[in-house]
């Protein structure tokens, strides 16, 4: 029994990180890559055309699941909790027309234009392995209707079945990702699907959702590697821009996005899952990153998300957003707006 669990953790964790594949330098703008599809490779697989040899081996993750040492070992053992508060959208809707709910890892309810977006959603545990060590705010039954659903990539903690056949039985929304995921959609019964590649725009009503690049990668199953692009999305709406990031590495065309989208009003990157830092580095920002980011981007309010939910990494859950909070200062920064999990924002207060 031990060996069977031991070689089904091996696989879950093959499916969440990359082996090696041939991507080169950046020769253009993340605009133009954007636009001549340089993302897209030629064996129907996506890519990060900027990335040179990012991708670690198979031979290195092997090292970090069995050979290496985990500094945080100790740590990881003690219990922690987060506080969680149960949002009251009777109450949220009386006081304004647009807010945003952060409700653990990546997922955020967004109510923009009399519309409710949902991000990333992962309403329970991912499976029996990756289970929540912060419950979610809500009984998923009583969320707002939802209206729209946006994927940030195909990795099992942000497409989740389980949640997306759940609003889809009950709410029926839109699902808006990148291309790639018409197959998962239409193998679960989803008509209603929107492919957004890089750079393109949707419009609902005097809403524009925009899916803008993220250095990432995707991956469900054994052969199905990158085949479905990840994205990052900027939502705007009254003259207010939010900015979501689901899942991201750093890299040089967060200051491009910021040149031609920014200021952003709202601005949601992940914090958490970054170590250890030779393995991560590539495709999970850390805490000092993810500042780097709202810098790049003119957040004026940073909501750090991708935190206290799952552990996936090396470090501990309280990890992340401590170490945030130590490194930002106020006066050079964007605001930081630390939510509890079923905390809100109100923009325009």
């Amino acid at each position: 029994m031990r060996i069977f669990i031991s070689l089904w953790i091996l696989i879950v964790l093959f499916l969440y990180f990359p082996i090696k594949p041939s991507e080169g330098e950046l020769t253009m703008s993340i605009e133009e890559i954007a636009r001549k599809k340089a993302h897209h490779g030629s064996d129907g697989r996506f890519l990060n055309p900027w990335c040179k040899d990012c991708r670690k081996s198979f031979t290195d993750f092997l090292n970090w699941v069995i050979f290496s040492k985990n500094v945080y070992k100790e740590e990881k053992k003690k219990e922690v909790k987060f506080d969680v508060v149960t949002p009251d959208f009777s109450k949220l809707n009386e006081v304004s027309k647009d807010y945003v709910v952060w409700l653990g890892h990546s997922t955020v309810l967004m109510r923009i234009g009399g519309k409710f977006i949902i991000t990333d959603p992962v309403l329970w545990d991912i499976n029996f392995l990756l289970k929540r060590k912060t419950p979610f705010p809500i009984e998923p039954e009583k969320l707002p209707h939802v209206d729209y659903v946006l994927i940030s990539h195909g990795h099992y903690d942000h497409l989740d079945t389980k949640s997306i056949k759940f609003l889809k039985e009950r709410f029926n929304p839109y699902f808006i990702s990148g291309p790639g995921y018409e197959d998962y959609f239409s193998s679960i019964g989803i008509s209603k699907y929107i492919a957004l590649d890089w750079w393109d725009e949707y419009k609902i009503g005097d809403i524009k959702i925009t899916s803008l690049p993220v250095q990432h990668w995707s991956k469900r199953s054994l052969f199905d590697t990158d085949k479905m692009l990840w994205c990052s999305f900027l939502i705007e709406h009254g003259g207010i821009k939010y900015y979501w990031v689901g899942d991201s590495g750093y890299y040089e065309g967060y200051k491009e996005i910021g040149e031609k989208f920014g200021p952003i009003d709202v601005l949601f990157v992940p914090v958490g899952a970054y170590e250890p830092r030779w393995f991560m580095k590539t495709y999970h920002v850390n805490p000092e990153e993810a500042l780097q980011v709202a810098r790049d981007v003119r957040a004026k309010n940073f909501i750090p998300i991708h935190w206290g939910t799952f552990d996936l990494t090396d470090e501990p859950l309280w990890l992340p957003i401590k170490h945030l909070k130590e490194i930002y200062r106020d006066e050079s920064n964007p605001k930081l707006r630390v939510l509890e999990h079923g905390g809100y924002f109100i923009p325009n207060l």
